[in-house]
């Protein structure tokens, strides 16, 4: 009976880790498509939402223009605003519409909102870019290209980038989000062909835009559309050409915005997995299926522990060890080919305290789960 149990605690383990370890090391060693420059990129319209972003809009604002052609074009959506973000905005030369409503807040009414006003243009592609988010050189073209040859939606490769000063909890904060939005992008699209939206540098056939549902109450309305897309059958693409950067917020804003993001990809996998499933989309339930990195870490040390306690070096207590060197391997890859500027070598020593300072953050989620979207702070 106690080898039985210690089975079943190795296997409701592994399974996790198998996915992750196999999603960071094909991630990490994929050969990247070849960057070729973007021609023939369809007429455009980016929508920037945004919420009081005066101290920081003119950025990215500043990059989307830079990247207009004549036919493109930019509207900001200044949604229950009571700083000078429309102002601000106008003033660089976007097109900004004001939306005043506070019993209903969020990026889903503010999209909505902006949808109502692409009736007139010739635009085939919408593309969604936040306000505190700053296209790399010709992203919002390659999007816009790909969703349109591809009659698609298309997530480009969203990043966070730390400040110089930024704590070791905000720098491996930024490459645990490097690894969700980057590492296992790619193996996502190697290995079934399909991606997961994350919010910004989102491009979608103007048709199709236009008769999406965004859910205002869910913390993760991006992801929560792109899955429904998945199971309607649409084509949901990652095209990591295409890079998006934000600034990191501090320690402060990171545990906000990590508390929002991961109670709603929690609350998703409860609810779509199953469907996913169901609908034979196994890679894509397995990937929803894998919490938080540093959480996965976690977890597996204590069931190894614990195993070991129990079974001593048994067939699946080993078999655990190997997923486990393997995700280490795979982890080690990722960090090698594309997390080193963002978590120097000797930041790694603050992982225990990483994971220490996330476990309240994933407890809240059974004992004060974020249910209302809440804006990030951005101070530095």
């Amino acid at each position: 009976m106690m080898l039985l149990f210690v089975w079943l605690l190795c296997l409701i383990v592994a399974l996790p880790v198998a996915v992750l370890a196999i999603e960071c090391v094909t991630g990490a060693w994929a050969r990247a498509r070849a960057i070729a420059p973007a021609v023939g990129a369809p007429a455009f319209t980016v929508l920037m939402p945004a919420h009081d972003e005066a101290a920081g809009i003119a950025g990215p604002v500043r990059a989307v223009l830079a990247q207009l052609r004549p036919q493109d074009r930019l509207i900001v959506i200044a949604d229950n605003c009571t700083d000078e973000t429309a102002a601000i905005a106008r003033g660089l030369g976007a097109t900004v519409i004001e939306r005043t409503d506070p019993e209903r807040r969020g990026k889903g009414c503010a999209l909505e909102f902006g949808r109502a006003h692409l009736s007139a243009g010739a635009d085939t592609v919408v593309v969604i870019v936040d306000a505190d988010c700053e296209p790399e050189p010709l992203a919002l073209q390659r999007l816009a290209e790909t969703a349109g040859r591809c009659h698609a939606v298309v997530q480009g490769a969203y990043l966070m980038l730390p400040p110089d000063d930024a704590t070791a909890i905000v720098r491996v904060s930024c490459f645990a989000f490097l690894i969700k939005n980057l590492v296992r992008q790619r193996a996502l699209a190697a290995l079934a062909g399909a991606a997961l939206l994350q919010g910004s540098g989102m491009a979608f056939p103007r048709e199709l835009f236009r008769r999406i549902e965004w859910r205002p109450d869910s913390l993760v309305e991006d992801l929560d559309m792109g899955l429904d897309l998945l199971l309607e059958g649409e084509k949901v693409l990652f095209e990591e050409t295409a890079r998006f950067t934000s600034a990191a917020s501090s320690q402060r804003g990171t545990e906000g915005q990590r508390r929002r993001w991961e109670h709603g990809m929690l609350h998703s996998m409860a609810v779509y997995v199953p469907r996913l499933l169901r609908a034979g989309l196994l890679m894509v339930a397995l990937d929803l299926m894998v919490p938080p990195t540093v959480l996965l870490i976690g977890i597996a040390g204590l069931a190894t522990f614990a195993a070991l306690l129990l079974a001593g070096f048994s067939t699946p207590v080993l078999l655990l060890i190997g997923l486990e060197l393997m995700l280490a391997i795979g982890l080690i890859g990722a960090w090698h080919a594309h997390g080193r500027a963002l978590l120097p070598a000797r930041s790694l020593a603050q992982l225990p305290a990483y994971l220490l300072w996330k476990l309240p953050i994933i407890a809240q989620f059974a004992t004060r789960r974020q249910k209302q979207w809440i804006r990030t702070e951005r101070k530095p």
